[in-house]
């Protein structure tokens, strides 16, 4: 049945040209269910993608958006599983984003599958600032809304070829048409193959090669006259590579080769099928999306990232999870003239079933265990041994098992009133949140002190229990825009301020328990032997397996504007915002020579910064600028063991900055529709690395450059990166009392042709 109705779209499927697909890419259309008002009408800074755009600039990640978006930083390190995000001086390197991740009104709960291919990507619409009103839970500091071509409003055959630097090949095809029955189905696949970038000097093998694939499909169809259904299917497999970390030596200066003796490599499978409803009455629109989410992945690391015989983790997880969302809306005809609204509910249910065994191998042994332990054997016991205290394993397991329940349910309410030429928005959200967690750590070794005991002995530490979070949030919002004026008649302009509440969801860390359970095996250990460590000031306890919501309060002005005059035409917006901070959260590692981080919440923060984004065309001429800038600052910092309070937030840049220009050569035959070619400037910095501002990377701007020769039936596209080959770091972070660096990625170029007809 189904190979059938693919047949019958092919045979339907008609010739388009090209014009009316970059007429497609531009047109208005609903972006989201969410959005009862246009983007213009939004009192808050939108930045929007086309994907004629996304193409031409091989946009085909979330992480590639990072500074093309002012204030928006994803950086490209470790592996897909890290897809860090920071946006307005706030994010975090693990657990929950501070930015939503939207695809066909689908939240994507788990930030391990935001990075993604960008498959037929219809728009990208990034609206920045909390928008927590709509759609609650990790969307403090904004929302990129992905939508994807829709078979309805698009037919035809899309595919395109890719090769590039480090033997880099991707392919995808798409079809979309309608049956003679009217049901409307399209879909695509994408293949990517690389060897990657990085290369580990203690094997000379690659760091990051790269295999994936993902598809998705999609089938729309009107039931009836009131009832409209769509259906889309979506999965990605990968297995890769990654984390090419240097050691790098503070005293010195000196950035070490990569260089590591065990496996480090990512693999993942995740699925989502999702079922959207809309109803339509005479008066209303009642929308439903249902989807289930599955996620299984596995994470194996060298976690000490040296040729040591260290420690290693391997993290599997299996995770399922579903959503359900109504969005109630008045119809335009029964709109009222100076009130409008829409109302919404939004459930959901995550299990994940996590496995996370750490392996202690030799090295790690004697520098974490027996190395902390003989250090504390008094002399007057050792019996003249220098290493009194011995175990029998040459590597032992610290096995941990997870099972984490998390949950939620929401109701809110937004409405517009219009008084002359303002649009004042009022709305609350009601957010409630729970989760549990069961875990279970143990390790077995043997050991023997060498003074008293002739024999090994058998000792066990377990660690098992259950901790739960619970909380409820209230997040209001409240906007003014202006519309102040229409120029002539050859444009239109408006300013805003909003006011708006957002938080990021609290949870559990599970890294941290193999520290647990070390300090407990020590402590153990001692207590056998009748030698009792106070080490209360700086062991790792349960405590630290919870953490809370943080929250943010948004307080933002500024304007837009839109001018068409004699073929020129301007478009702009500009903000400036101030945002408080409770309960900041922060990774830290544990004080020595520890094998975990945990998030904890450190204190308070704010973050002071304006945002700027202007596009200039004439005829074929196209300019575009945006700029970010932020001062990001802890205002109370206290883990416990420093006080940062006035320092940088780490991380997160000071600026971003995104140029590019472009002109377009057109050519009347039959042949040669059009050349385009284009400049651009990627740039971002200051970014300080630790919470004690010690160590920061300058701001480093990178050059890029492509061009389109746009023919009757394909397009041929050149694209590079980095074109000046600049040396740059990623990432930073410290393991095992070490530092680490991640360098960005080299120069790089890609040559494809894509089909369109």
């Amino acid at each position: 049945m189904i190979l059938a109705t693919i047949i019958s779209v092919l045979i339907s499927v008609p010739i388009c040209d090209k014009e009316l697909k970059d007429t497609l890419s531009y047109s208005i259309v609903e972006t989201s269910v969410k959005q009862s008002l246009s983007l213009e009408r939004q009192a808050s800074p939108v930045s929007t993608l086309y994907l004629d755009q996304l193409e031409d600039r091989l946009i085909d990640s979330p992480k590639k958006l990072s500074a093309v978006i002012p204030n928006l930083h994803i950086p490209d390190y470790g592996s897909a599983m890290t897809s860090s995000i920071y946006l307005r001086g706030f994010g975090s390197r693990m657990e929950n984003p501070v930015l939503g991740l939207y695809i066909d009104d689908i939240p994507v709960l788990n930030k391990n599958a935001y990075e993604m291919e960008m498959l037929d990507i219809r728009r990208a619409d990034m609206l920045r600032g909390p928008q927590g009103t709509l759609y609650g839970r990790n969307s403090m500091c904004g929302v990129l809304s992905l939508s994807t071509l829709s078979p309805s409003d698009y037919k035809g055959v899309r595919a395109g070829l890719e090769y590039g630097s480090a033997n880099t090949f991707s392919a995808r095809a798409s079809i979309y048409g309608k049956t003679d029955k009217g049901l409307a189905i399209g879909g695509g696949v994408w293949f990517r193959h690389s060897d990657g970038f990085y290369t580990n000097a203690l094997n000379g093998q690659p760091c990051d090669p790269h295999d994936g694939v993902s598809m998705r499909m999609r089938i729309e169809k009107k039931l009836n006259e009131n009832i409209y259904l769509e259906n889309i299917l979506s999965a990605g497999a990968l297995t890769q590579g990654g984390w090419p970390y240097r050691q790098y030596i503070q005293e010195t200066g000196q950035l070490l080769e990569t260089s590591y003796n065990d496996i480090c490599a990512y693999r993942r499978l995740n699925v989502t099928e999702a079922v959207k409803l809309r109803l339509e009455t005479e008066k209303y629109t009642l929308s439903s999306i249902s989807a289930l989410q599955i996620l299984a992945d596995r994470m194996d690391l060298d976690q000490d990232f040296t040729p040591r015989s260290m420690f290693t983790l391997t993290q599997i997880q299996r995770e399922a999870a579903l959503t359900q969302e109504f969005v109630l809306k008045p119809k335009a005809d029964w709109k009222k003239e100076w009130w409008s609204w829409q109302s919404g509910a939004f459930a959901f249910w995550k299990y994940n079933r996590m496995s996370a065994p750490v392996l202690f191998k030799q090295h790690g042994i004697e520098d974490l265990i027996l190395g902390n332990a003989n250090d504390n054997i008094p002399e007057d016991i050792s019996g003249g041994h220098e290493e009194p205290l011995a175990i029998q394993e040459n590597e032992f397991n610290i096995d941990s098992e997870f099972a984490i329940n998390t949950f939620g349910a929401a109701l809110y309410h937004e409405s517009y009133f219009t008084l002359g030429k303002f649009l004042v928005t009022a709305g609350l959200r009601i957010d409630y949140e729970g989760n549990f967690m069961n875990y279970c750590s143990d390790a077995a070794i043997h050991y023997r002190f060498l003074p008293t005991m002739k024999e090994w002995k058998k000792f066990r530490t377990i660690y098992e229990g259950m901790v739960d979070n619970h909380y409820v949030e209230l997040l209001p919002k409240f906007s003014v825009l202006y519309e102040s004026g229409d120029f002539g008649g050859y444009g239109k302009s408006s300013i805003f301020a909003t006011i708006s509440k957002g938080y990021r969801s609290g949870g559990f860390n599970t890294q941290i328990f193999s520290d647990i359970l070390q300090n407990m095996m020590m402590n153990g250990l001692m207590a056998d032997l009748g030698v009792y460590l106070d080490n209360s000031s700086t062991a790792v306890t349960a405590e630290d397996t919870a953490y809370r919501p943080e929250k943010t309060w948004n307080y933002e002005i500024g304007g837009k504007m839109n001018i068409s005059k004699d073929g020129h035409r301007f478009s702009g917006s500009a903000s400036v915002f101030y945002i408080s901070c409770r309960n900041q959260q922060i990774t830290l590692f544990p004080p020595g020579k520890s094998t975990g981080r945990m998030m904890a919440n450190v204190g308070k923060s704010r973050s002071i910064g304006a945002e700027a984004a202007l596009q200039y065309s004439v005829k074929d001429l196209v300019i575009d600028v945006s700029y970010g800038y932020t001062d990001a600052r802890f205002t109370a910092y206290d883990d416990g063991n420093h006080d940062y309070s006035g320092n940088r937030i780490p991380y997160s840049p000071a600026h971003t900055l995104n140029t590019r220009i472009g002109y377009t050569f057109r050519f009347n035959n039959n042949i040669f529709r059009n050349l385009s070619i284009n400049a651009d400037c990627v740039a971002a910095g200051r970014i300080w690395w630790d919470e004690a501002n010690t160590i920061a990377e300058p701001f480093v701007a990178q050059a890029g450059a492509d061009a389109v020769l746009g023919l009757k039936w394909l397009d041929i596209r050149l694209r590079m990166d980095n074109l000046l080959n600049q040396n740059y770091n990623v990432f930073y972070f410290k393991s095992v009392g070490n530092s680490f660096f991640q360098r960005g990625k080299p120069l790089r170029w890609t040559i494809g042709i894509a089909i369109d007809i």
